[in-house]
């Protein structure tokens, strides 16, 4: 089966403060934000899938990392560059860039989110999902108001394993929502509705299946990775 997974890593990251892109800080010793969200990926079948990492100015250090860390024997990894003019801006614009360097299922993965799952398999499982099913995700389970706000959030039917409704940076109403998205998939089929995650993720998600992640962070300021340990 193959797989694509668009690394969008072109944000300026105007909040996070820092002269240098944030998924280069480092969480550790030799360990930087963009080594953390990576690791989950180390997963799947490097011959089975391509990785599109998708860059700004500024990014060959986080061209680098991803060689290094997925750039094994037999993967396939290319790099684009967002042109804003023609692709548009923001994450919607980062994923216009790298929709035609994708083949088979196509996940999307933010640089600058940190995510575990629960138990080896798990993303694999959500590849296949997206393979049998058009549509699917992980998720993170989560009620906090503060959140919710500041993500996509998502509510989910659990005996069914779909999710029900999606909203990106829900204000009001928050008590409908069980969690956020952190890794859209879709089959080819969907693969143009894709985009529309950044803004309106309901073609996207409404009625795709899901699998839980254990933990999950949107790193926006230095301090949200103080004490993490990285995967």
């Amino acid at each position: 089966m193959r797989a694509s997974v668009i690394i969008a890593m072109a944000g300026e990251g105007t909040r996070f403060g820092a002269r240098y892109p944030k998924e280069l800080h480092t969480v550790s010793p030799h360990r930087t934000v963009l080594h953390c969200c990576l690791a989950p990926l180390t997963e799947l079948d490097p011959t089975q899938v391509r990785v599109i990492g998708v860059v700004g100015a500024g990014r060959a250090g986080s061209m680098d990392v991803i060689e290094n860390e997925l750039g094994k024997p037999g993967a396939d990894v290319v790099f684009t560059v967002q042109n804003p003019q023609r692709h548009g801006p923001g994450l919607e614009g980062a994923v216009r860039a790298g929709l035609p360097f994708c083949e088979g299922v196509t996940a999307v993965v933010l640089a600058d989110q940190i995510f575990t799952t629960r138990k080896p398999g798990d993303l694999t499982k959500a590849v296949d999902a997206a393979q049998r099913h058009g549509r699917s995700a992980l998720v993170y389970p989560t009620t906090d108001p503060e959140v919710l706000r500041a993500d996509g959030a998502v509510a989910f039917d659990r005996p069914a394993g779909v999710i029900t409704a999606c909203e990106e940076k829900p204000q009001k109403d928050l008590d409908r929502f069980d969690g956020l998205w952190v890794v859209p998939m879709v089959s080819p089929e969907y693969r143009e509705k894709l985009p529309a995650i950044a803004t309106d993720p309901t073609p996207v998600l409404s009625g795709a299946k899901y699998v839980e992640v254990e933990s999950y962070v949107n790193v926006t300021r230095p301090s949200d990775v103080w004490g993490l340990r990285c995967p």
